[in-house]
């Protein structure tokens, strides 16, 4: 893995907000990182990596995060093959990507930072020069969590409401890796009418391609359960979770 050029992205995936946060400050010092996001659910983490193209490093306990956690760490994966990605917990006996780094839960900061370096292809730190991670900031994240929470509900329900009946149908068809040409077929209606409507669900679901449209729906299908979606979207939803389209 090698870090490219002075500006780095990356992507703490954790259940428990008080590891993420200290988990902000490790990477802060472990690199320039210009860009540090959080997710605390497989929803969570579907909606960033649908607008997150560039990610130079993922950290992520499987564990916390449910029966979820090991195809988020697959995904991680097969979305950022160039990333370096750490994860904590004992590596699976089945683990496919064999490039992942796993380390003890409670793993010694400095050498977590070096081991985040090293991944990286960052020159170690100057014996005596160990960055040390400083104390989280937890005014903004007691004051403003709920505040966020219902925001992020609202924005995702919204999104879903946006798509109309039609496009919902082809973007469900376009996650049963159906080709748009199979797709006309399907819903008897012309191949440019469906590229059409793909254009439309990228720009509302805000994506530049099918992959990223799929995975980001899948996202606000699963944390639908707790918003007030219509009869219609809720019973696509289901058949989506449940493999029916």
């Amino acid at each position: 893995m090698t870090a490219k050029g002075n500006t780095m992205r990356a992507l703490i995936v954790d259940g428990e907000e008080l590891f993420r946060l200290s988990l902000n400050e490790v990477v802060s010092v472990a690199g320039p990182f210009t860009n540090i996001s959080q997710a605390n659910s497989e929803s969570n983490f579907l909606s960033i990596t649908a607008h997150e193209r560039n990610i130079d490093l993922v950290l992520i306990h499987p564990k916390s995060l449910g029966d979820e956690g090991n195809d988020c760490l697959t995904l991680a994966r097969r979305l950022y093959p160039h990333a370096s990605i750490i994860a904590f917990g004992a590596k699976p006996m089945s683990s496919h990507a064999s490039d992942i780094i796993f380390v003890n839960r409670n793993i010694p900061v400095q050498e977590l930072v070096a081991t985040i370096r090293q991944s990286l292809r960052l020159p170690a730190l100057a014996v005596g020069r160990t960055a040390i991670p400083g104390a989280p900031d937890l005014r903004g994240v007691v004051g403003n969590s709920s505040q966020r929470h219902v925001a992020s509900s609202e924005a995702e329900n919204e999104c879903l409401e946006r798509l109309s009946h039609r496009q919902r149908q082809i973007l469900l068809m376009a996650a049963d890796g159906l080709a748009n040409k199979e797709i006309a077929a399907r819903l008897g209606i012309a191949e440019g009418t469906v590229k059409a409507h793909m254009h439309a669900i990228f720009k509302v679901l805000g994506v530049t391609n099918r992959t990223q449209a799929v995975v980001r729906y899948g996202g606000l299908a699963r944390s639908a359960d707790t918003t007030t979606v219509g009869n219609d979207q809720r019973s696509e939803i289901r058949a989506y979770q449940l493999g029916a389209l």
